[in-house]
Formats: C-alpha cells, sequence, structure tokens
C-alpha cells in the first residue's frame, strides 16, 4: 500500500513537471485561440474558391471586373448554370467599384449629380455585356457519396467592353466629356486591354 501511494505522488509529481516544461516553452503565456483551434482539430485548407479569388484579385487590380459563383447540385449542367448565374452576379458589383474608381480618380471636377447619370449609364450599358460573358476559369469537384457536383466558376468581363461602355456613356454628355480627364482614363483602360488580350483573353 505504501509503494502504491509512493507510485500516485510519484505521477502526480511528473505531471506536474511536464505541465511546468510546457508552460516554460511557452513563455508562462496563456495559449491563443488559434492554437485552441488547432488544437481542435482545425487547420488551414486551400480551397477551389482560394485559388480562383487570387487570380480574382490580380485580375481587378487592373481594372478588369470579374466575379466568381459557386453552384452545387446532383445535376451537372444545374451545378454550372448556378455557378455561372452566381458569377455574373458578382462582375456587376465588380463593375460597380471599378466605374465609381475611375469616376473618383477621372471625374474630379465634374458635379456630384452628373456623375451619379454617367455612372449609371456605364453600369446600364455593361449590364448588357455581362449576361453574355463567358466563364473564364471553371473547377469541378465530385462527391461519390451525396452524387453531387459542386462547381466554381469565374467570369471576367472584357475590359474592351467596359472601355466601350464607358465611351458611349461619356458621349451623352458634351460637358461631361469636356470635364473628364480622358485621355488619362482611356490610356490606362488601354493598357488593361493589352494585358487581358495577352494573357487571359480565351
Amino acid at each position: 500500500m505504501f509503494a502504491s501511494k509512493r507510485n500516485v505522488r510519484l505521477a502526480v509529481t511528473a505531471v506536474a513537471i511536464a505541465a511546468a516544461a510546457f508552460m516554460n516553452s511557452c513563455g508562462g503565456k496563456k495559449v491563443s485561440a488559434t492554437q485552441v483551434a488547432a488544437s481542435g482539430g482545425f487547420e488551414t485548407v486551400t480551397t477551389p474558391a482560394s485559388e480562383l479569388e487570387e487570380l480574382k484579385r490580380d485580375l481587378e487590380s487592373k481594372n478588369m471586373p470579374c466575379g466568381i459563383g459557386i453552384g452545387e447540385s446532383s445535376d451537372e449542367m444545374v451545378a454550372r448554370n448556378v455557378s455561372s448565374d452566381e458569377a455574373r452576379t458578382e462582375v456587376a458589383k465588380s463593375v460597380d467599384v471599378h466605374v465609381q474608381r475611375l469616376s473618383e480618380s477621372y471625374a474630379q471636377n465634374v458635379g456630384n449629380e452628373a456623375k451619379k447619370i454617367w455612372e449609371e449609364a456605364v453600369r446600364q450599358i455593361t449590364d448588357q455585356h455581362i449576361k453574355g460573358a463567358k466563364v473564364f476559369k471553371t473547377i469541378v469537384q465530385y462527391n461519390k457519396e451525396s452524387n453531387h457536383y459542386k462547381i466554381y466558376s469565374l467570369i471576367v468581363l472584357d475590359p474592351s467592353l467596359f472601355k466601350a461602355a464607358i465611351t458611349e456613356a461619356l458621349a451623352k454628355d458634351e460637358e461631361l466629356e469636356m470635364r473628364v480627364k480622358k485621355d488619362e482614363m482611356m490610356s490606362k483602360l488601354d493598357a488593361n486591354i493589352a494585358e487581358y488580350e495577352s494573357k487571359y483573353k480565351r
């Protein structure tokens, strides 16, 4: 019995020493939420959406409106259609951001009301092209257990169509066309078109 108690004391001491060593290795600090999450089985993963997001960021930095959509269904074509429709919705949002950015950069001497009219005209004209925009990149996944397809789509709006919409909207208002830094803006858009033609056009 004495030996048994001694063994228990030794085990408790060993646990205490191990705990102290662990705390020292952590610098005596509390375990962070990230560490707790990691120890709970979570880990950082790369998904198809991550890959497309990286490409999307690169394209948008060059003023190329684009969007990502995800569709899931037991029918592959349904999954594709849902994915591409969602991507087109995101392209429209991306156009809004790009129009706003261009407006702030090149239409600084234009009144707010005129800016809004021009921005809305660009969106309406571009809208027609978005409906016919083709998928730039697709990633297909299939789950055998559920017999479901999950499809990720990236749609990029051809920057030459975006430029055409901007030009058409500018032409509708002579005063607006005069006040906007048109040459500077067009030069930037032409550079984006050249980039698209050389690297991204399908």
